[in-house]
């Protein structure tokens, strides 16, 4: 696996989608949400996606599963849930696996108590 470079993490630091990531779990962790719970993945606009939109080989090209993403009304609590399990493989919550590497180091600094940090 290749090395997240300094650039890449200072880079997620400032990503919008990673700051909406950190807020909504702050709100949810008296509410509702379980990064287990699998109630929020059957309203994500690929629930009824084929497995290889939203998990190409490598360097295969992710624009459709980014695009439906794009509009998609779980795309926060989706990338929670790839941050917390520290998924590297697939697209979750309209991010490619090599900017979740470096978004998940951040989130390992956002949230300690985070699975496998």
């Amino acid at each position: 696996m290749r090395r997240i470079r300094p650039e890449e993490v200072a880079r997620a630091r400032k990503d919008p989608r990673l700051l909406d990531a950190a807020e909504y779990r702050s709100e949810s962790l008296g509410g509702s949400y379980r990064m287990s719970g699998d109630d929020w993945l059957r309203h994500g606009n690929c629930a009824e996606a084929e497995p290889d939109v939203m998990y190409p080989e490598p360097r295969e090209p992710i624009d459709e599963a980014l695009a439906m993403c794009a509009s998609c009304p779980v795309r926060t609590p989706c990338l929670v849930r790839a941050l917390e399990a520290r998924d590297r493989h697939g697209v979750w919550g309209a991010t490619a696996p090599r900017e979740r590497r470096a978004m998940i180091e951040v989130w390992k600094d956002i949230n300690p108590l985070a699975v496998g940090a």
